[in-house]
């Protein structure tokens, strides 16, 4: 964040705690975690965070999810029960995607919609 020029402020700092102990967080999970950090605090604080790459904004069905950006993976998602798990087995090859017009790619995302074990 200071290397982006942007203040470690403790409200800053308390969304960020709370998206290192877990994974997938809705905006109301980090809400209820961070009672002394304002709505549009919290907003303004993933925007940056997002913008700044630390963090990642996914949609995996059901609205805005968070997490950090501190490894590469992907998601499948039991589209009965909601579960969400991980995979780091890329299929995709950067180098096959277009990348004409000086379009260059920093990041990808992939989710897969299916059942997990447990609904069959």
């Amino acid at each position: 964040m200071r290397g982006g020029g942007y203040k470690a402020t403790p409200q800053r700092m308390s969304v960020l705690r709370t998206l290192a102990k877990e994974q997938h967080q809705t905006l109301e999970d980090i809400r209820t975690q961070c009672p002394e950090v304002g709505l549009v605090t919290v907003y303004r604080t993933l925007d940056l965070l997002v913008g700044l790459g630390i963090v990642r904004r996914l949609d995996l069905g059901d609205g805005a999810r968070y997490e950090l950006a501190e490894d590469h993976h992907h998601h499948m998602i039991c589209e009965q029960c909601g579960e969400i798990s991980e995979f780091e087995q890329c299929p995709l090859d950067p180098g096959r995607l277009p990348a004409g017009d000086g379009f260059e790619v920093r990041s990808h995302s992939l989710e897969v919609y299916g059942r997990c074990a447990a609904c069959g």
